[in-house]
């Protein structure tokens, strides 16, 4: 049941109106509308502030340095000489990177660094077939989570092949 209140004009000069709530009913109020707008437009720029703070980390959140050149023949590397094998490089990005062949002609360079934690590091599973981290899991063909709760690929950089020689760059990969 919703009930009007009018306060008599003549003891106020300024007449307002009051609607209540009949809360078994759970009827709108005209002050429960304005209340309801208010709080979904908090809630809208709250939700765009949430969206902008991922995105801005997904994009901003890699490192800068150098291009790094990786002589393929040097005992280090052995595992690369094979399709599916992987390598860990130091002092690349901002953790690291799992450098994983795909074929002779195709190197892709993962930044360790968890998509979900600043803090995880992501390290290729002992089976050799999946990296994990941050309680998930990722492929190896894209980066992409294939488990847990990470929803973000991992970063990607780009490399290039020349010879036995392979160059990683910063340049993401998308």
């Amino acid at each position: 049941m919703i009930t009007r209140n009018k306060m008599a004009t003549s003891d106020r000069p300024h007449a307002t109106s009051v609607v209540e709530l009949d809360c078994k009913r759970g009827a709108p109020t005209e002050r429960g509308n304005q209340r309801s707008k208010q709080l979904a437009a908090c809630g809208l720029w709250l939700a765009a502030f949430i969206v902008l703070l991922f995105v801005h980390h997904s994009v901003n959140a890699q490192a800068s340095f150098p291009p790094v050149s990786i002589n393929l023949n040097y005992p280090q590397y052995q595992r690369l000489r094979l399709d599916g094998g992987y390598q860990y490089v130091d002092d690349v990005g901002m953790r690291g990177v799992i450098l994983y062949r795909l074929d002779e002609t195709t190197y892709i360079a993962y930044e360790r660094l968890c998509s979900m934690e600043d803090d995880a590091i992501v390290t290729v599973d002992g089976s050799g077939l999946f990296m994990k981290g941050c309680q998930s899991t990722y492929d190896f063909s894209e980066g992409r989570p294939s488990g847990g709760p990470a929803f973000r690929p991992l970063l990607r950089y780009r490399t290039s092949l020349t010879g036995q020689t392979l160059v990683i760059t910063d340049e993401i990969v998308y």
